[in-house]
């Protein structure tokens, strides 16, 4: 995986950004491993990718194999919201979980682009 993109993985479930306070955290209903799919639908990134990340007690981390450092949780009504950062690259991802599926969107400020990701309950 080049890390062009990695601004996308990295922001991807995305959706989920900035630190987590006590409103985002201690909610279960969100826990597990998530599938997450991201697309670069504008900028400078080309390449959509596919990477899992974890969910407990509403917080979020990285589930794969690079060293990503994922920040940021869902709420008690499923919003989601987190930052995600590789080698100097960053994305902030927001989006909304319904069930075991969630969407949203995801930016990078550089290389400049922007996306919608989707997720699934592993």
């Amino acid at each position: 995986m080049s890390f062009a993109l990695k601004p996308v993985l990295l922001l991807t479930v995305a959706a989920m950004a900035t630190p987590v306070g006590a409103a985002w955290a201690s909610d279960t209903h969100h826990d597990g491993i998530w599938t997450v799919t991201t697309s670069a639908e504008d900028g400078a990134c080309n390449t959509n990718y596919d990477f899992k990340m974890r969910v407990k007690n509403g917080e979020v981390t990285y589930a794969g194999f690079w060293p990503v450092k994922a920040t940021g949780g869902i709420n008690r009504a499923g919003l989601i919201r987190m930052n995600l950062a590789h080698s100097g690259q960053s994305v902030k991802a927001t989006g909304l979980v319904r069930g075991d599926t969630a969407s949203g969107d995801w930016t990078s400020p550089k290389p400049a682009c922007s996306g919608s990701w989707v997720a699934k309950r592993a």
